[in-house]
This record gives structure tokens, sequence and C-alpha cells, in this order.
């Protein structure tokens, strides 16, 4: 069994690989995890060993097809976790993704596909990232935001909606669907969210703006 450690590196490696679409820097890898470059050294040394990585001088950290696939085992059990802890416990985005970094290294694999039955197999976590990511194409992760968190006046393009297929069907009849435009009008104190879309103005509840994500406009997706 691999350690809490380990597990970190692996993930953290393929954020920066995913998110850079080039190999990882010691000095990234040690910005990220709050470590100095030495540590971050001797623990690639110890991956590359097991396997898991590739390291090139004045390149960076590439993993090896059983590195991704271990590191894309610990990202869907935080994604899984992450999932539970916001749709079912409603704990909010940020405490949802911490309690998951702590107890991704304890839940075992049965028990994270139970979760995962348990939700309805979501496609999405709650920052709106594939669940399932296919090991022979790690895509850049878009820069997308939820909608709840835009400011007003603020427009983009809807990149992804993460909700029940009812509710979707509902949107999608309103204009809110991937690719089309959208404008933020008001925010309203109560939670309500006034927006504009396809030329008409509409009203969105908060629980449901946060599960709109949006490329700002000026982004690309």
């Amino acid at each position: 069994m691999h350690t809490d450690r380990l597990e970190e590196y692996l993930e953290t490696i393929l954020y920066l690989i995913t998110k850079n679409q080039s190999p990882a820097k010691t000095k990234q890898i040690a910005e990220e995890l709050n470590v100095s470059p030495p540590s971050v050294t001797e623990m690639i040394k110890k991956l590359h060993s097991m396997g898991f990585v590739e390291y090139k001088p004045y390149q960076g950290v590439e993993l090896t097809t059983k590195g991704a696939e271990e590191a894309i085992r610990v990202k869907r059990k935080h994604q899984v976790l992450e999932t539970f802890l916001a749709e079912v416990l409603d704990f909010d985005r940020k405490e949802a993704h911490r309690e998951a970094c702590e107890l991704e290294h304890a839940v075992s694999d049965s028990v994270l596909e139970k979760l995962y039955d348990f939700l309805g197999n979501p496609e999405y976590c709650p920052d709106g990232h594939p669940i399932n990511i296919d090991k022979s194409n790690l895509q850049r992760e878009e820069g997308f935001i939820p909608l709840d968190e835009m400011k007003e006046g603020s427009s983009g393009t809807i990149a992804r909606v993460t909700l029940p297929r009812e509710t979707k069907e509902r949107l999608t009849s309103l204009g809110i669907l991937t690719g089309e435009g959208i404008e933020v009008r008001r925010k309203q104190k109560q939670g309500c969210i006034s927006v504009m879309v396809v030329g008409s103005e509409i009203a969105l509840g908060r629980d449901i703006a946060k599960k709109i994500f949006i490329t700002p406009k000026g982004k690309n997706a």
C-alpha cells in the first residue's frame, strides 16, 4: 500500500501536467506541496525507482503509464468523496475539498465504488471537472468558474452544467446550455441571480447557479 505522501505527490504531478500540458517542474511541485526542493528531489527518485515517474534533468517529471493510472485513481477518490461531502452532507466547496484531501488516503477502493453508486454515478465533481478521466487523453482543465461566483455585469460562455437530468432539461428549455453566452445582470441578497441568456432575463437560485460553470469572456475554454 502506498503512503499518503506518495499519493499526494502523484496527484500533484498529475495536476501540474494537466494544468500546464508539460512536464512538472521540481520547483512547481515544491510550491504546490509547500516542501523544499531537496525533499521533492528525494521523493522523485523514490517514485522513479517504483516505476511511477520518469525524470529528465532541466525538463521535468512525467508520469509513466503506471504512475498516471495511480494518480488518476487517487484523484478520482478525491472527487467522489468531495461530491459526497458537498451533495449529501452539504459541505461548501472549500470544506468538501479540504476534508476529501484527508479522507482520500483512508477510503478503500471498494467503499469508494459503493459511494459512487450511491451518488448515482455522477459525471462531474462539485468543481465541474469530470470524475472519470480518460487515461490516454489527459486534457488541460478548463478555466471556468461557477456562475454564483461571477460579478454583476460580467459575462462569458456556458461551459458545463452539473445538475440532475430533469433540471438540465428545464434549463435547456430556457436557453441555458453548453456554448451559449450568458451575462450576470443582478445578484440579489436572498441568493437569486438574474442572468441574460438568448435574449431573455431569468432568475436562478444559488443552489442551481453554483452548478453552472462559465468560461469568462476573454478566456478560452
